[in-house]
């Protein structure tokens, strides 16, 4: 869409973020024949990642506002958006915990379709709820690709390891990170196996539910692999080591300049600061 070009352009850099000075290489045993990455915090740096770390971290309502003015709503409106959204965000994860979700996802154009339902002062044209999700991401959220990132996809690529995505996400997750790496070419669809992507917006639920990497392994197990095939790199010592690891994958810690937010749950799990050590350690460079 032309739109969303326009708006990519204007909000998410391409300029790779700097990881810090080169770390040792980690050892890799098996060596995987699968790699699956986290996207914010790991291939992309983000001010805020997905949608539960904004709850937890409650952007300004500027991003609300700015959106609200961008579509010709009111500034009031904006502010009244700002409460409602992540008031409908901890509802839907109240009600699948109930259920027994332990972490939920929530599909952010549904809430946006309610949001402008309820809008006191429409305007003439009403803009598209996926218009909106994607606009007000792009506002509040930063994002600009890490050094390396792309040119370890493309030599992993090259060396024939099938490659994917795990991540906890919202359908605006897929074109940005594609703008940010590739820059409107169609580096996803070129880069990783369809086979292999698992995104949290998709399947109703988060890491790190065990149903998340119980898919994982399933997957795995019917492409004729075992668990440990399957290495997951991520920067979340919970969510993406922890969990990965109970499930029998390997996973590696990706944690920039020291940047994890902690390291009490990755216990012997190997790390990287750069995405280079990653290439030398799978693909023995």
């Amino acid at each position: 869409m032309d739109r969303w070009r326009e708006w990519l352009e204007a909000h998410v850099s391409r300029t790779p973020v700097p990881t810090g000075q080169p770390g040792p290489v980690p050892r890799l045993d098996p060596k995987p024949r699968v790699i699956l990455f986290d996207v914010y915090g790991t291939l992309l740096a983000a001010r805020y990642g997905d949608l539960e770390a904004q709850g937890w971290d409650r952007p300004p309502e500027e991003s609300f506002v700015k959106t609200a003015r961008f579509f010709g709503f009111s500034e009031e409106t904006g502010r009244k958006w700002a409460e409602g959204f992540f008031r409908a965000v901890s509802e839907e994860h109240e009600r699948c915990r109930a259920l027994g979700i332990r972490r939920a996802e929530v599909l952010v154009e549904r809430i946006w379709e309610e949001l402008l339902r309820s809008a006191p002062d429409p305007p003439d044209a009403v803009p598209d709820p996926v218009d909106a999700a994607l606009y007000r991401e792009l506002t509040a959220n930063p994002v600009a690709p890490f050094e390396g990132a792309a040119e370890a996809l493309a030599a992993l690529r090259r060396d024939g390891y099938r490659l994917g995505l795990a991540s906890n996400a919202q359908f605006y997750t897929l074109p940005v990170l594609d703008y940010a790496l590739g820059g409107g070419a169609p580096f996803l669809e070129a880069t990783f196996d369809p086979d292999w992507l698992f995104f949290s917006f998709e399947l109703g639920f988060a890491k790190p539910d065990p149903h998340f990497f119980r898919l994982i392994v399933t997957r795995a197990r019917r492409c004729g692999l075992k668990p440990e095939d399957v290495l997951m790199v991520g920067n979340d010592p919970v969510n993406d080591i922890e969990a990965a690891r109970l499930h029998g994958l390997q996973a590696v810690l990706f944690a920039p300049g020291g940047t994890a937010r902690s390291s009490e749950a990755v216990g012997s799990a190997p790390r990287i600061g750069r995405f280079d050590a990653l290439v030398q350690a799978v693909a023995g460079r």
